[in-house]
Parts: structure tokens; C-alpha cells; sequence
């Protein structure tokens, strides 16, 4: 009986052993499988403010869902404003374009027009929002811009936009001005009447800054430098 022993003791080790092994074989639940399943029900969203508004790049992602379309995922970005008829990007978080430029969407590195807003996407897809030049002659360029920011201050907190545009050699604050579409002037060109239809009420005015400094009364015909940032804030006349 005695001689029966170590034969069992090693049929044990041996059970243990395998056993063992078997415990330290990964689990399903323990590899990454979800991770790799929430990637996969993502999209992205980006702007690429490239070199016209290099402070604007941002990325974010968002759920995927079956029947997404192009237009859909913008508008659920919560950064992108369409033009009353749907057909253009209107604005992008607070800032708006001249007509000097234009937003433009890639899917995936690939450009896509307009007419296909519609366009279902798939998990995983890349969307970006760029800036280019609205005449398309100057692919490959690297324009400089000015920028207009619009402030209702603490007398309309509500109103804050941003309006870029394409750096022309030689402009003054009042061509900008002029130019942006939201502005509207005196007839001789030498006051602000309304910013955006908003007409200053009594006790208060446009206050007009470049670079946070506020203008004197001759500082419309100043002469811009490229990234040069125009400010129009409304506030109580003291």
C-alpha cells in the first residue's frame, strides 16, 4: 500500500498543475474587448483652423448611430451654425467668415461638396471643418487674416461673434469694418451706427479697440497688420 503513495502524490502535483495554468489563461471579460467597441460606435469631429485661425483647432468625439448623416453629425457637434436654407456652414463655434473665405468639410482627408450634406457616415469616420479661400485660387497659400470680435458687453451679454477675413495689404479698421457685413456705418464713413442691427440706446455707444486698445476718434483710417484683432464692444457712454 505504502508503494501506491508517491505514484498518487505526483498524480496530484500534476492535477494542481494544470489547474494552475488554466487560472492564469486570460478570461474573455479580462481583454480589451469593450474599449475596442466603444472606439468602434465613435466619430470625430475636428476644425482646422490651419494658418487663417490657428487659435480655432479643436476635436471632439461623438456617439455613432446607424443612418448619421454629414449634416446631422455637425449640428450634433454643437460648434456648427447653417445658413437659413441649410445649404452653407454659416459659423463655426463663435466665429463667422467674409466673403473673402469660406468653411469647407473633408470626410475622412477626402473634400466634400455642399450638395451632399446628406451623406450617411459609418463608425470611426474623421469629419474636419477647415477655412479656405472662397475664389479657390490660392490652394497651397498661406493667407493671413484680420479679425473683427463682436461683444454686446455687460449691456447684452448675448451677443458674442467673431468674423475673420483675408489679410489685404494696406487695409484700415474702417475697410474691415465695412467689409465684414455686420457693420453699419455713418454716410461719411466716420461713425459706427449699428453692430449686427444693434442700434446703441441712449447713454451708449461702439466702443472700437484693436489689439484690446481702444481707438481714438481718427482711429478708423489705421492701418492694419496681419493677425491684427478689431474689437467692437458695446458699452455706457460715462
Amino acid at each position: 500500500m505504502m508503494k501506491t503513495i508517491p505514484g498518487y502524490i505526483g498524480l496530484c502535483l500534476l492535477i494542481l498543475a494544470v489547474l494552475t495554468g488554466c487560472t492564469r489563461e486570460p478570461q474573455p471579460a479580462e481583454q480589451p474587448v469593450v474599449s475596442e467597441k466603444d472606439s468602434a460606435n465613435t466619430i470625430t469631429v475636428s476644425i482646422d483652423g490651419s494658418t487663417f485661425l490657428p487659435d480655432a483647432t479643436k476635436s471632439i468625439k461623438r456617439d455613432f448611430s446607424q443612418g448619421l448623416t454629414l449634416k446631422k453629425a455637425l449640428l450634433n457637434s454643437g460648434l456648427v451654425d447653417f445658413t437659413a436654407d441649410g445649404k452653407r456652414i454659416q459659423s463655426v463655434g463663435e466665429v463667422s467668415l467674409d466673403s473673402s473665405l469660406t468653411w469647407a468639410v473633408k470626410l475622412n482627408g477626402k473634400d466634400i461638396e455642399q450638395e451632399n450634406w446628406d451623406i450617411e457616415l459609418h463608425a470611426k469616420d474623421e469629419v474636419t471643418i477647415y477655412v479656405k479661400a472662397a475664389d479657390r485660387g490660392g490652394d497651397g497659400v498661406a493667407y493671413q487674416t484680420t479679425l473683427l470680435k463682436v461683444s454686446g458687453g455687460s449691456i447684452k451679454p448675448s451677443l458674442k461673434r467673431q468674423y475673420a477675413g483675408i489679410y489685404v495689404q494696406e487695409c484700415t479698421v474702417r475697410d474691415v469694418l465695412k467689409s465684414s457685413g455686420v457693420v453699419r456705418m455713418s454716410e461719411n464713413n466716420k461713425f459706427v451706427v449699428a453692430v449686427e442691427n444693434v442700434i446703441p440706446g441712449m447713454n451708449e455707444r461702439w466702443v472700437i479697440m484693436v489689439n484690446d486698445k481702444e481707438l481714438m476718434e481718427n482711429g478708423l483710417d489705421m492701418k492694419l497688420s496681419p493677425r491684427d484683432a478689431i474689437k467692437l464692444e458695446l458699452a455706457k457712454v460715462s
